[in-house]
């Protein structure tokens, strides 16, 4: 639930793929009614098209509620649900409902990622759901009015982006009231209700639910709220009723910075080699709000470029951003140098993500924060001891993102009951980062005050959301729901401390931000490639061959054109030898990196530099292979065969030689 800036939407961002899973969907038999209405799934598997959610098991559907349950007989709303059957032989007769954050944001990006291959998918049911106003729900409150000023927008200074802002959300409400849409049924309440709908909708008796930030609020709500059916509760980066998390903001961005900069002093390596790295960071802010530069960006999906203007407040709010993801305690002091040097290439690479995701529906966003968080007065907010950079605009940026916001967003507030703590003796995990940047651990401890059957654990290198991208949180879970009654075992929670900093001497490779991403055109021209190097690696097989039958028919070799052929098989046989060792010696760098924090950042360590000569080396033998097949067409040297093959080995040496070129290997070291 991080604070609503249009350069600074929430990352839900993941690097973990599934595989198709061949499901026989082993379960028990439920009786599900008629609100559910099976349908083809909406979503797509992010990075593989052609795998398709029925591959990999999933049923989906979707499930008619009450815009208002207390209206049961008004207005309607579709909720898109996906199914995930379980593929052991015993399954639990107990889901697990799986619930995003936002408000407003995406669950089946996410979790139909992760889940197929996982323990959880074989011992019971996964309900994968977007709540109401999110994607694929109808009606979805996105305001695409923001697209149309986008390009105006990105380039504004803060007073002229807040006007734009607010115009383009005052003609989103307006459109929304024209629909006949209820935003005020847009809340936590209904919320929970939904989920209890869609319990009884697939015909299950109890369930499991697990929530991630604004999801933590929505399942303690449904604690609250409809407790009957369920078995226990899984609640990772916890959100509080209790705790206003808005005026909290700066606080929280402090204690932010705080966690980065004292993981680097406790490191002997990251203080030696990135010392004063809270004043060299807070020079940049400083520098940047005098002097602001410009970037330039491309929409992944239309390829369109867009300036983007970049002062020192967006860098605290692109860096606030990036803690959402793992390890980014690790790669911060790296920033921090390369934005000294002026370098900003990493945040030209991963804004787009930010800026450009249209899964977000934010008019679901405001109707929640406006119903139940908006009641705070921006002017008490805590500033002592806030570093300046931080508190200089703290105040007015909570009044511009949610005072003046609301103003536009009239929704009805929900009463005083909305803010009280939930106390209840369902059994409940709760999970918690150190390094997570809106939703400390004390949110977790806050909530479990009140919780008298709760475990409460803190990964000391964790960020929001553990769950899916932390091998011990995911045992943790495995455990609790087998047996929510006992603690689960945490041991290896005691064995994580802040380490694997990137060091300050890296070469960036773009090719591992594109492989990151799954790049199509990265990926087309990766495997262009390895084709084109077999057909290299071709001749190691052939010229042998070849050889020995010249000898069993004691055919002779001209002696001048001896030298030639040597000459080209000599230049073919290094080029395919080097381009191997390339090729191994890449994807040793790459698997490094992509194992470690580095991979972020899309860097590989300074030891690779010598491999990046390589290419260089590999163009210079493609001119003399070029030149040497033309000589042979010219001389007509050796029959017509030989140089029919020749020419094919000298094109695939081309388009090996292309394919570095479009995935920037000539670049590398530049």
């Amino acid at each position: 639930m991080p604070s609503f800036r249009i350069v600074s939407l929430v990352l839900v961002l993941t690097f973990f793929l599934s595989h198709p899973l061949s499901a026989t969907g082993h379960s028990l038999i439920q009786q599900r009614t008629d609100a559910f209405e099976p349908a083809d799934c909406p979503f797509e598997n992010p990075f593989f098209s052609f795998i398709t959610p029925e591959s990999q098991g999933f049923e989906c559907g979707y499930v008619t509620v009450p815009e208002q349950h207390a209206d049961p007989d008004g207005p309607t709303i579709r909720l898109p649900v996906a199914i995930l059957k379980a593929s052991g032989d015993n399954p639990q007769p107990d889901p697990l409902f799986l619930a995003q954050g936002g408000p407003g944001g995406d669950a089946f990006g996410v979790f139909s990622t992760i889940l197929p291959n996982t323990n959880l998918a074989r011992d019971r049911d996964l309900v994968i759901f977007n709540q109401r106003g999110t994607l694929y729900a109808d009606p979805q409150l996105a305001c695409t009015e923001l697209n149309d000023i986008l390009a105006e927008l990105l380039v504004a200074p803060r007073d002229k982006a807040d006007e734009l802002t607010k115009n383009a959300y005052t003609q989103c409400y307006e459109r929304f009231q024209a629909e006949g849409i209820n935003l005020s049924a847009y809340n936590s309440v209904e919320n929970a209700a939904d989920i209890e709908a869609i319990r009884a909708a697939l015909g299950y008796d109890t369930f499991n639910f697990y929530g991630v930030s604004y999801g933590t609020l929505l399942g303690l709500h449904l604690m609250r709220d409809h407790p009957e059916h369920l078995r226990s509760v899984i609640l990772d980066a916890v959100v509080p009723p209790q705790l206003n998390f808005i005026p909290l903001v700066p606080q929280n961005t402090n204690r932010l910075f705080d966690q980065f900069f004292q993981a680097c002093a406790a490191d002997e390596t990251c203080q030696a080699e990135y010392p004063d790295l809270e004043t060299r960071f807070f020079a940049v802010v400083d520098q940047l709000n005098e002097q602001p530069t410009t970037l330039t960006i491309a929409d992944p999906d239309t390829g369109q470029h867009y300036d983007v203007r970049l002062d020192g407040d967006t860098l605290l709010g692109f860096v606030y951003q990036i803690a959402y993801l793992p390890e980014a305690y690790a790669i911060f002091p790296n920033m921090v140098k390369s934005f000294e040097a002026g370098d900003y290439r990493f945040i030209e690479v991963i804004l787009p993500l930010f800026l450009f995701d249209d899964t977000i529906s934010d008019g679901m966003y405001f109707s929640v924060i406006c119903a139940e968080d908006a009641d705070f007065d921006p002017e008490a907010t805590p500033l002592a001891g806030l570093r300046p950079q931080i508190a200089a605009n703290a105040v007015e940026d909570l009044k511009n993102s949610y005072i003046d916001m609301c103003a536009i967003w009239q929704v009805d507030a929900l009463g005083p009951f909305i803010d009280e703590p939930v106390v209840s003796d369902i059994p409940t995990l709760l999970l918690s980062g150190e390094f997570d940047p809106i939703t400390p651990p004390e949110n977790a401890a806050a909530a479990a005050a009140s919780l008298s059957n709760s475990f409460n654990y803190v990964d000391a290198v964790g960020s929001h959301g553990a769950f899916g991208s932390d091998a011990c949180a995911n045992q943790i879970v495995e455990a609790f729901l087998n047996n929510p009654t006992v603690p689960p075992n945490a041991s290896c929670l005691t064995q994580a401390s802040p380490d694997n900093f990137v060091p300050p001497n890296t070469i960036r490779v773009d090719l591992i931000h594109q492989i990151n991403t799954l790049d199509p055109w990265a990926v087309a021209f990766t495997l262009l490639a390895g084709l084109f190097l077999l057909g290299i690696l071709s001749a190691f097989v052939v010229w042998p061959i070849v050889l020995v039958v010249r000898l069993i028919t004691q055919r002779k070799i001209e002696t001048e054109s001896r030298l030639l052929r040597w000459t080209r098989s000599g230049l073919v046989i290094v080029f395919g030898l080097l381009a191997l060792v390339f090729v191994v010696g890449l994807n040793i760098f790459i698997v490094q990196s992509l194992s470690g924090s580095m991979a972020i950042l899309s860097v590989v360590s300074s030891w690779a530099a010598p491999l990046f000569i390589v290419p260089y080396l590999l163009a210079l033998l493609a001119l003399g292979i070029i030149a040497l097949m033309i000589w042979s067409w010219q001389k007509k040297e050796g029959t017509i065969w030989s140089r029919l093959y020749y020419t094919f080995l000298t094109l695939c040496v081309i388009g090996y030689i292309s394919m570095l070129a479009f995935t920037g290997m000539f670049s590398v070291l530049i």
